[in-house]
């Protein structure tokens, strides 16, 4: 289609699981993830929000509000 820059994809992969953290008495169950992206085959493992969404954040950038929004990309003196 003339005119229509195609969108960025990024896929990613979300692993939960519950296992054991910590040693001896103290141990107890929690979360722990891994996040993989698709298309550069990255990934690492996690074990709160911020870790995972501080991975995902490496590889997207904020989507515009409407078409006239990506010209935040270009030097200001080239905006129309």
């Amino acid at each position: 289609m003339p005119g229509h820059a195609e969108l960025p994809q990024n896929t990613f992969v979300v692993r939960y699981w519950w296992e054991w953290q910590g040693e001896g008495p103290d141990r107890t169950m929690g979360w722990r993830g891994r996040i993989e992206h698709v298309q550069s085959g990255e990934g690492m493992t996690f074990h709160e929000a911020y870790q995972l969404l501080a991975f995902i954040e490496r590889f997207i950038r904020p989507l515009p509000l409407s078409p006239s929004d990506d010209s935040r990309d270009s030097p200001s003196d080239e905006r129309a």
